[in-house]
């Protein structure tokens, strides 16, 4: 069902699925080299293609409006985490500080 190629072949019309990337690349009817170096590519049928597709489509529209708010909270979580856990190294260490301010060494 799927055939595997390598980077740098001749390889017919079709759709291949490049591994490496995750990336699709359509080769167009006369035929083309695939790309790369080292990389390996399966060609996918038609018909996976097009009822696939759509699938994966949906999934990203619905998933974008969520992974936005989510990343954003956990970046701004982890920087809070990090400025608190910074903020208490330096409260439990006074003298630490008291004597890197004083410049003497």
């Amino acid at each position: 069902m799927f055939r595997k190629y390598s980077s740098g072949m001749f390889v017919p019309c079709g759709t291949y699925l490049n591994t490496k990337d995750w990336e699709f690349h359509g080769v167009p009817p006369e035929g083309d080299m695939l790309e790369g170096e080292g990389v390996t590519y399966y060609r996918l049928p038609l018909l996976l293609v097009i009822a696939v597709g759509p699938v994966i489509g949906l999934a990203f529209i619905l998933f974008l409006p969520v992974a936005v708010p989510a990343v954003l909270i956990y970046g701004i979580g982890r920087r809070i985490a990090l400025a608190m856990r910074g903020r208490r190294a330096r409260l439990a260490h006074p003298v630490g500080l008291a004597r890197r301010a004083g410049g003497g060494r």
